[in-house]
């Protein structure tokens, strides 16, 4: 009995890890291409890469609450990366009457594209197959 315990803790473990790590790697690339020096960015588009700076901060926290029960958070990191993501209320005063009150969503197009993608089913099934 201890070992399928064992083996159902490993299980959900390892899927919430991948689970995260697909994540996270799906919202890198959502910023997509360069975004030259004077170019300006599209407003409701993910935004271009800049300095890289918030691509690598898209990281993912992961954390056990319990036997078999992990959770992962995935977002990013840079001080500025809601305002991004969101614009509106979260955006600074300087966007303010301008188009990029509407913002660059890469957080939200890349969990969407998750859920429908069917990874999640994937990977869970791979990881707790035989239990």
């Amino acid at each position: 009995m201890r070992g399928l315990i064992d083996t159902m803790d490993v299980g959900a473990r390892n899927a919430t890890n991948e689970l995260a790590a697909a994540l996270t790697q799906m919202a890198k690339e959502e910023i997509k291409g360069k975004r030259e020096p004077g170019e300006k960015a599209q407003a409701g588009k993910p935004p271009k890469n800049r300095t890289g700076n918030l691509r690598r901060s898209i990281k993912s926290f992961k954390y056990r609450e319990g036997f078999a029960t992990y959770r992962a958070v995935v977002g990013p990191t840079m001080i500025y990366a809601r305002a991004v993501e969101e614009g509106g209320d979260a955006a600074p005063p300087s966007w303010r009457g301008t188009s990029a009150m509407k913002g660059f969503p890469y957080m939200l197009p890349a969990w969407k594209k998750f859920k429908k993608s069917g990874i999640m089913e994937e990977i869970i099934a791979k990881n707790m197959m035989g239990i």
